[in-house]
């Protein structure tokens, strides 16, 4: 990237949930694991910390603790859809990783939701997003 350009945030066309808006690797996950910062919201528990992009990214770590194969990839697929639905209300430059507590079990959509709400509101508290400058008139 050239020196003094903007940063390029991918484009997310449609319903897609792109491989760059996710933590894909071990040592990303254990990054944000060791240097993060704990947010608790009910059943989840988000570790976040920044990262040097234009936009935020998600990981998501469900423990066989919290139930069997179907119970952890449908709470991974509620998370997923959640974020692919709220991503703009996010703040742009964080790494995330959703932790889910075995509470969230026996949780409903409605409850999940409740909580990644939390995490939201937290993140825009802690992380508020930068102002944007007045547009000059034009002449």
């Amino acid at each position: 990237m050239a020196e003094g350009a903007a940063p390029r945030v991918p484009q997310a066309t449609g319903e897609r949930f792109p491989k760059a808006f996710r933590l894909l690797q071990r040592r990303e996950f254990l990054e944000v694991q060791e240097g993060g910062q704990k947010l608790p919201s009910d059943c989840l528990l988000a570790l976040v910390q920044r990262n040097n992009r234009a936009h935020s990214r998600v990981g998501l770590t469900v423990s066989s603790k919290v139930g069997n194969a179907v119970v952890r990839a449908r709470l991974r697929r509620v998370l997923r859809e959640l974020f692919r639905k709220r991503r703009a209300q996010w703040p742009p430059g964080l790494d995330v990783v959703l932790v889910v507590r075995s509470s969230a079990k026996e949780a409903s959509f409605a409850q999940v939701s409740r909580a990644f709400d939390g995490v939201t509101r937290k993140l825009q508290r802690l992380f508020p997003a930068p102002p944007v400058p007045p547009k000059e008139p034009a002449p």
